[in-house]
């Protein structure tokens, strides 16, 4: 007995959605996989250059935005001395990059080891970038000098402008040591500024004390010496007087 053959019928609609369904994934996954970086968006930088930063995350070309290791970049980064940290972000679909840094800040110029002392600790060759910052003249005991880097870091940048000069100059009285951790400050408005690490944020308050005494002395420049123990007790004495002008300035707490 002959068998039937049952023909199948092919429905060709149906296979040329299908087909389109899977031309359309693959395009978006091809898509997906070679996106180029379109926008690279670098925040937070003031002496750095954004070409420095692209230059040395290897990203000058715009690469593949899939392939990018993050954290290769922010490792890579990190070998700036001027960079603290680096946080690298990526947005595949829009083909963004995104790099934040953290810089280091330039804090005095070192005459003895003629290098520049950043905020991190470390000492680097002093160059054309670093400009407008204050010069320490004589030699501090190296973990006085840790100490003072680690309290003078937290000072506004637009103070650290003001200052000329860093000397170090501990108070000492008859060979007696009443203060090895006073620095003397000669200002660049010819002001001079005793202060130790112990009270290193009054710093950040100097020109409104000094505000608050140039009435009282007819804007007379003088020593200002926020060394003291008592945090509202501030004396100025104005230069060629020998007697201290004692003011009472409430020193407030900015939270900076």
């Amino acid at each position: 007995m002959q068998k039937k053959v049952k023909k199948v019928r092919i429905n060709f609609k149906a296979l040329i959605v299908l087909l389109l369904i899977i031309y359309l994934i693959g395009m978006l996954l091809y898509t997906f996989f070679t996106i180029r970086i379109k926008n690279i968006y670098i925040t937070n930088t003031k002496l750095l250059t954004d070409n420095e930063i692209i230059e040395k995350a290897n990203i000058k070309d715009y690469p593949i935005i899939f392939k990018i290791n993050t954290r290769k970049i922010e490792k890579e980064l990190e070998t700036l001395e001027l960079v603290n940290k680096a946080t690298v972000k990526k947005n595949i679909f829009l083909g963004k990059l995104e790099i934040d840094i953290e810089e280091a800040i330039p804090l005095f110029y070192e005459r003895n080891t003629e290098k520049v002392m950043l905020s991190n600790g470390e000492e680097v060759t002093n160059n054309s970038r670093y400009l407008g910052i204050p010069t320490l003249i004589n030699y501090v005991p190296s973990e006085l000098l840790n100490d003072f880097v680690n309290t003078f870091k937290d000072i506004k940048p637009d103070i650290i402008g003001m200052i000329n000069e860093i000397e170090y100059d501990p108070d000492i009285n008859e060979e007696v040591v009443i203060d090895n951790e006073r620095f003397k400050l000669r200002m660049n408005d010819t002001n001079v500024v005793y202060i130790n690490t112990l009270n290193m944020q009054r710093l950040n308050n100097y020109i409104d004390i000094y505000a608050s005494i140039a009435s009282a002395v007819d804007n007379k420049k003088g020593t200002l010496y926020l060394d003291s123990y008592l945090s509202e007790n501030n004396l100025f004495t104005p230069f060629n007087s020998s007697d201290g002008i004692g003011i009472d300035v409430g020193v407030q707490d900015d939270g900076e």
